[in-house]
C-alpha cells in the first residue's frame, strides 16, 4: 500500500471563508479521494495560519480577544469546508503548541546548519499578506502587488534571517531535474526566472517590540533561546505540513508520513513553497516534498475578489442553494489550474444543467426507469451475440476510466471530467441509438432489449467509481439507484478493483428512479 500525503495553505483566519478559498481546497480533496479509491494510505491536511498580526487587528476591529476570535473563525473554517464535503484527516492550527515545537525544532536546525544569522532589515512589508517586499516589487502606486489597496509600511528592525542565497544553485537543480515538481508546468518557468536573478536571505523573525501583544504576551511562536523575537510568519507557516505528519514528536509517523506528495497552494504563494521552503527542509536535512502544486486565481464576477470591497461569495451559502455536488463540479470543470478563472452563478447554472441535469442526470433516470418498467427493476442479463456499438461501449468504459486517472494524476480536472463524460455521452447515445422502448414492443426483442439495459447500467456503475471523487454524494446517490452498496478504499484499484467491465451482477434490484440532480430553473 503507498502512502500519499496531500496539504492545502492554511489560511489566515482574519475574515470568513470564500470562494476564493474553496477551489484549491476542493481540487486536493478530489484527489485525495481519488487516492483512496486506488487503495493508498492518504493523509489530506488543511488548516489555519493564526500566528500573525492582520489576525489581532481583526479580532480588535470585531471587538473581540484574539483567541477568541481565532475559535470563531476555526468554526467558520471548517463549516465551510464540512459542507463542501472536503475529507481531511487533519485540520492544523498554528496555535497549538505541537507547531509550536515543531517550528522551534525547525529553527534550531536550521541555525545549527549555519543557516540563521542575526542582521538589519530595512524595507516594505505588507501586513495582509505577512510579505517583505522592495520598492521595485509594489505596484506603480506604491501598493500591495498582491493587495491592490494596501500601501505597505516601511519597516526598519532587526530581524534573524535566513540565508536562502547559498540555495540558490541546488534549488536550481532540483527545479531543473524534478519536471513534476511544479505543476502544471505554466508555473515552473516563473519560479527558474526567479532562480537565475539570483536569490535574497529572508527575515525569519520579527522583534518583539514592534508586535502587538495578547494578554501582555507576544502572539506567534518564540524564537528558541531568544524571547525578544517570535519566528516570522512564514517561517512558521510552512512548518505545519511537518507539524501535521508528526514533526517532531512522532518520529515512526513521520517516517511513514513525509515527504509530502502534493502541495497545493495559489500562485501568489509559490515563491515561498518553491523556494523558501524547499531551501528550509534542506538546511534541516529533511527531504522535500514530491510536488507543489499550483492554481491561478479566481475573479467573481468578472471582479477581483475582495474582503475589502465586499466582492465574496460565501461558500456555505452556495452549498444552500445549489449543493456541494454543483460547487464541486463546476468548480473543477470551468476552472483550470494552469490560468486564472472567473466564477458566476449563471455558469455554474448553466454548467449544472447541461452537465449534471440533462447528460449524467438524464442517463440515469432513463436506465433505472427502464429497468423497473421492462424487467420488474431487476437488472438483466446480456443476451446474445454482441453487437458493434455494444463493444465501443465496452471499450470507451475503460478508456473513460484510464483518461479520468491520467487527469487527476497531472492535476488537469477539466481532462480528467472530459474523460468521463465520454462514457457520459456515448451510453446516451448508445440508448438513442437502440430505443429500448421500441425493443420491448417485441418480446422476440427481448433478449436484444436485456443486454442495451445492462449496458447502460453498468456503464453508469463504472460512472459511479470515476465521478466519486468530484460529485461524492450524487456518486452515492447514483450507486444506491443501481441497487450498490458504498464504494469501499481500493475500489479504483488498478489490479483487483471493481473498474473491469461487468462487475453489475444480473439480478441486482434497482432502487425507485429519482432525480438526483433536478433542473434549476432561471426567473425570465
Amino acid at each position: 500500500m503507498t502512502n500519499v500525503y496531500i496539504t492545502t495553505a492554511i489560511d489566515y483566519p482574519n475574515g470568513p471563508p470564500h470562494i476564493g478559498h474553496s477551489l484549491e481546497k476542493i481540487a486536493a480533496d478530489v484527489v485525495a479521494r481519488y487516492h483512496r479509491l486506488r487503495g493508498d494510505n492518504t493523509f489530506f491536511c488543511m488548516g489555519l495560519d493564526e500566528n500573525s498580526q492582520n489576525v489581532i487587528a481583526a479580532a480588535e476591529a470585531s471587538g473581540v480577544s484574539a483567541r477568541v476570535w481565532v475559535d470563531r473563525m476555526d468554526e467558520a473554517f471548517r463549516l465551510a469546508w464540512r459542507k463542501v464535503e472536503c475529507s481531511y484527516d487533519r485540520f492544523i492550527r498554528t496555535t497549538e503548541p505541537a507547531h509550536f515545537r515543531a517550528s522551534q525544532e525547525l529553527f534550531r536546525r536550521a541555525q545549527a546548519a549555519g543557516d540563521i544569522y542575526k542582521g538589519n532589515y530595512s524595507g516594505y512589508y505588507c501586513p495582509n499578506c505577512n510579505t517583505f517586499y522592495t520598492a521595485e516589487e509594489l505596484t506603480p502606486h506604491g501598493t500591495c502587488p498582491n493587495h491592490p489597496t494596501v500601501k505597505p509600511d516601511w519597516l526598519e528592525e532587526e530581524n534573524y534571517f535566513f540565508a536562502l542565497s547559498r540555495y540558490t544553485e541546488r534549488l536550481t537543480r532540483h527545479v531543473e531535474a524534478h519536471p513534476d515538481f511544479i505543476v502544471p508546468a505554466t508555473w515552473r518557468a516563473e519560479i527558474l526566472s526567479t532562480l537565475r536573478s539570483g536569490l535574497r536571505d529572508f527575515s525569519v523573525s520579527r522583534p518583539v517590540r514592534n508586535q502587538k501583544l495578547v494578554e501582555g504576551q507576544p502572539w506567534g511562536v518564540p524564537v528558541p533561546d531568544d524571547p525578544e523575537h517570535v519566528i516570522y510568519v512564514w517561517f512558521d507557516a510552512l512548518t505545519n505540513y511537518l507539524t501535521a505528519a508528526g514533526f517532531p514528536d512522532e518520529p515512526g509517523r513521520f517516517q511513514d508520513t513525509w515527504p509530502a506528495d502534493a502541495h497545493v497552494i495559489g500562485k501568489d504563494i509559490t515563491r515561498f513553497h518553491c523556494l523558501y521552503w524547499p531551501a528550509m527542509l534542506l538546511s534541516a536535512g529533511l527531504p522535500l516534498p514530491r510536488s507543489v502544486a499550483v492554481h491561478g486565481f479566481m475573479t467573481l464576477e468578472g471582479q477581483r475578489i475582495s474582503k475589502t470591497t465586499g466582492n465574496t461569495i460565501d461558500p456555505v451559502e452556495l452549498v444552500d442553494a445549489y449543493g456541494a455536488d454543483a460547487l464541486r463540479f463546476y468548480l473543477m470543470r470551468d476552472i483550470s489550474f494552469e490560468r486564472d478563472g472567473d466564477f458566476t452563478r449563471a455558469n455554474l447554472i448553466q454548467r449544472y444543467n447541461a452537465d449534471l441535469a440533462n447528460d449524467l442526470g438524464n442517463l440515469l433516470n432513463r436506465t433505472v426507469s427502464m429497468i423497473s418498467r421492462y424487467f420488474e427493476g431487476t437488472v438483466p442479463a446480456p443476451a446474445g451475440e454482441l453487437t458493434g456499438p455494444d463493444a465501443d461501449v465496452q471499450r470507451l468504459a475503460g478508456a473513460a476510466g484510464r483518461l479520468t486517472a491520467a487527469g487527476l494524476e497531472r492535476w488537469d480536472f477539466d481532462a480528467a471530467l472530459d474523460g468521463a463524460w465520454q462514457l457520459v455521452r456515448r451510453a446516451n447515445q448508445y440508448i438513442d441509438e437502440n430505443e429500448p422502448w421500441r425493443l420491448a414492443r417485441d418480446p422476440a426483442l427481448r433478449p436484444r432489449l436485456a443486454t442495451v439495459m445492462y449496458h447502460a447500467a453498468e456503464a453508469l456503475r463504472l460512472l459511479g467509481i470515476y465521478l466519486t471523487p468530484f460529485i461524492p454524494t450524487a456518486a452515492g446517490q447514483l450507486r444506491a439507484q443501481l441497487g450498490l452498496p458504498p464504494l469501499a478504499p481500493g475500489a479504483w484499484r488498478p489490479e483487483g478493483g471493481e473498474t473491469a467491465w461487468g462487475g453489475l451482477a444480473p439480478g441486482t434490484r434497482v432502487e425507485r428512479a429519482r432525480p438526483i440532480f433536478p433542473r434549476i430553473e432561471v426567473p425570465g
